[in-house]
């Protein structure tokens, strides 16, 4: 099951139009701020969530009328973020891929928070991804093959989330590496590009960030 969590970040209309296009996704939650972009575009979420601080009040109004549409309300005074909240609803819905639009931008307190997020599905065998114009964002707990067709560009990037991660091996990347122990101190894996149209990242421990970017146009 795919989920999408339309958050209250930064949101360009074109972009988050054209990964849900491409997602089709089997459920929408709107959170928060990330209502108006629903209530713009005419998408009726499956959920709606938030302390809804920041939110336009004709636009709440709207969707609170719409009976057929849960609402979960919380206090702002919380201990887990909206988007937190959200990401764990879409895992108890037994969401198996979870997307996260408007993740990015604005306050980076709440960008760091949305990265630590991506920890969490792991444990339910799930994935996350922050995608935005210029990222596509995830956590990974096991190597993968990387096809140059899935790359928004042409950078991928990988970072300890953790102490450590051991055992890392780059193959087909412009830059390899083997059995490598990268550190959370250590920009080694920075910026680094496909050498052939698929390559492959392994590991034997640890928790790996991976970043797929490109320049801004």
């Amino acid at each position: 099951m795919d989920t999408v969590l339309l958050c209250g970040g930064c949101m360009e209309e074109d972009f988050v139009k054209q990964a849900l296009e491409k997602i089709q996704p089997d459920c929408v939650i709107g959170i928060d701020k990330g209502l108006e972009f629903c209530y713009r575009n005419q998408i009726v979420p499956q959920y709606i969530l938030g302390d809804f601080d920041s939110i336009d009040r004709q636009v709440l109004a709207y969707y609170e009328n719409q009976e057929e549409i849960p609402v979960k309300r919380y206090q702002p005074e919380k201990d887990a973020s909206d988007t937190r909240i959200g990401l764990e609803l879409a895992l108890k819905l037994k969401s198996t891929r979870i997307f996260l639009l408007g993740a990015t931008g604005g306050r980076l307190d709440h960008y760091m928070a949305n990265l630590q997020s991506l920890l969490v599905p792991l444990k339910y065998g799930a994935q996350a991804w922050i995608l935005d114009p210029q990222n596509a964002v995830t956590v990974l707990d096991r190597g993968r093959k990387i096809r140059r067709q899935e790359l928004p560009g042409k950078y991928v990037s990988f970072f300890s989330m953790g102490d450590r991660v051991e055992g890392i091996t780059l193959t087909g990347f412009k830059y390899p590496l083997t059995d490598y122990t990268l550190n959370n101190d250590d920009g080694i894996a920075v910026s680094n590009e496909l050498a052939r149209e698929e390559a492959e990242v392994s590991f034997t421990k640890g928790r790996l960030l991976m970043i797929f970017s490109k320049d801004k146009a």
